[in-house]
């Protein structure tokens, strides 16, 4: 997602485009993608001029030496009089608090924590894919869910409704048959994740194995949060986290989970929804690098909806 504005803060377009993670595309596509979005913005809103900054929020723009390539496939499309880049992340934290300090906790298929401080210096904790990490996402608890009705299968763990849940959504008569299809990759990531309402719903239906697993789901969120706040400096204070992501859906469960686990550093802690997506967080930081204060004015500018 893409947006244009003006010094006001005035939404003058919106646009979507499709994957620029130079990790996964490359270079080369990444600039088609970023070229194509920039002109896209600029001829819904009717300019003929380049904009006079680009801020290009992205996934996999992690480390310093990527930046610094993905600045120089911007600038040789000459997309705009200065172009900044910066990750994902960033543009998410702006947009959520507005270009101030919080936390964010985003939790889909993989699961992760940012915070910023009042100097602007990011914080991270989590994040380090299926293979290493990712506690708490969906696909952990898709993951979870697998392995319990494995272990039913098997006769090592306790019986569960996950069982014969997952092998009627998936029109088998034995769960071992999804074996194959998992480490071929036909079920994938994605996939697995989608199983995580699934196990809410069984949760609620009282299966022990469900509720072990989204248990251990929000204390795994509440972990990442407490040591992004411990490395803020945040130890016995109040913090904010806003919340991204689809396993949010289902708060009202794990709230009460991430904060036990998270009060084990912090005083107190207030959850909230982003106040902007992640498109204005990135137009906030183009304008306070244009020197622009975004002031109250400016943040009901960009609130309004076009």
């Amino acid at each position: 997602m893409g947006v244009l504005v003006d010094g006001q803060g005035h939404v003058l377009a919106r646009a979507v485009a499709d994957s620029s993670n130079v990790q996964v595309v490359g270079g080369e596509t990444l600039g088609r993608v970023i070229s194509d979005l920039v002109n896209r913005l600029l001829t819904q809103a009717g300019q003929s001029q380049p904009a006079d900054h680009l801020y290009a929020g992205l996934a996999g723009a992690g480390r310093p030496a990527d930046r610094q390539t993905i600045l120089a496939v911007l600038e040789s499309k000459q997309l705009a009089k200065k172009i900044s880049v910066d990750t994902d992340a960033a543009a998410a934290l702006a947009g959520a608090f507005a270009g101030g300090p919080g936390i964010i906790v985003i939790s889909g298929t993989g699961a992760i924590c940012f915070g910023k401080d009042s100097r602007g210096a990011l914080y991270r904790c989590g994040g380090w894919g299926y293979l290493l990490g990712d506690e708490g996402s969906g696909y952990y608890i898709g993951q979870q869910a697998l392995i319990a009705a494995l272990k039913d299968w098997d006769g090592r763990g306790p019986k569960t409704c996950l069982r014969p849940a997952i092998e009627a959504k998936y029109s088998i008569p034995s769960v071992d048959l999804l074996i194959s299809s998992i480490y071929s990759g036909k079920i994938d990531r994605t996939e697995i994740a989608s199983l995580a309402p699934l196990v809410f719903d069984k949760r609620a239906e009282g299966d022990e194995a469900a509720q072990n697993i989204i248990a251990s789901a929000g204390e795994e969120i509440g972990k990442i949060i407490a040591a992004v706040a411990r490395r803020m400096g945040l130890s016995g204070r109040s913090v904010r986290v806003a919340l991204i992501g689809s396993v949010f859906k289902q708060r009202t469960v794990l709230l009460p989970l991430m904060e036990k686990e998270a009060c084990r550093v912090v005083r107190e802690i207030f959850f909230m929804d982003p106040q902007f997506d992640p498109a204005i967080g990135s137009a906030i930081l183009a304008l306070q690098r244009e020197q622009i204060l975004v002031d109250e004015t400016v943040l009901a500018h960009l609130a309004e909806v076009k």
